[in-house]
């Protein structure tokens, strides 16, 4: 997955050196909020953690069109506390707060097909981060994740009275998340990757006629990771029992206005 990355990364620089004078650079700038909810499941399917918030967060993003072809590339980050709802390992309540940052980088490329409907594909990485605070008793966990992801769509352009009105929905692929886990001191850190992941984009965005400099867009994304397999749990090198992340499902609505230059 690197490697594609990289290449692609690669493919877009050289088209750039060699960009004829017809081709068109567009970047853009952005603040926005994403409200995020995270939720676990154990084994028989039962609800065990929930977390819940808005994050605020910026967004940048570059464009490179030429011809049929657009070459994309984007960053954003969110940071803030939202609630947790969920239990210790002996099945106690615990409400806590979780410090959380979420960050991605893309690349891709869209190709016009016509009729304003373009084919989307793009490489993302993705990083989460997740501190729960100690509650009911329990130490506090520090998390962090890491993963590429594959996304593969199509979006469809209107030109109303109000402006570029753009919609697009694609298919998320996401190769085992892999996570590391600080206990707190009171066993040794693990790591170990989740499974292959599976989710859904869908966004909006509006270019309006009266502020063509200005785009305001929405964006959901859904996933559901599931379980992963064990992995020792130890103290100083003593084997204490066993650790896995349960099946997790990752939702997100995100609003961004953005400065078009």
């Amino acid at each position: 997955m690197k490697l594609i990355f990289f290449a692609g990364v690669g493919i877009a620089l050289s088209a750039a050196l060699v960009a004829p004078a017809s081709a068109q650079w567009q970047t853009s700038a952005g603040v926005g909020a994403r409200s995020v909810t995270h939720t676990e499941y154990d084994l028989a399917g039962r609800r065990v953690v929930r977390e819940r918030g808005w994050l605020p967060g910026v967004a940048l993003g570059a464009a490179w069109q030429s011809g049929d072809l657009t070459w994309t590339a984007g960053i954003d980050g969110y940071r803030g506390d939202i609630d947790y709802r969920g239990q210790t390992q002996g099945g106690v309540r615990a409400d806590s707060a979780t410090s959380t940052t979420l960050a991605s980088m893309q690349v891709g490329a869209a190709y016009a097909l016509g009729r304003d409907v373009s084919a989307l594909a793009a490489l993302e990485l993705d990083r989460w981060k997740r501190t729960i605070r100690p509650a009911g008793g329990s130490a506090g966990l520090r998390e962090s994740y890491r993963s590429w992801r594959l996304v593969a769509g199509a979006a469809k352009d209107w030109r109303p009275a109000p402006g570029l009105v753009r919609a697009d929905a694609a298919l998320v692929l996401s190769e085992p998340e892999r996570m590391r886990v600080d206990f707190s001191g009171m066993f040794d850190t693990a790591s170990f990757d989740t499974r292959h992941g599976r989710g859904l984009r869908l966004g909006v965005s509006l270019n309006p006629a009266f502020a063509r400099q200005l785009v305001f867009s929405a964006r959901y994304d859904w996933m559901r990771i599931p379980r992963s397999a064990d992995t020792p749990l130890t103290a100083r090198g003593e084997l204490w029992g066993m650790v896995a992340q349960p099946e997790h499902r990752r939702q997100s609505l995100t609003l961004t206005a953005s400065a078009v230059f």
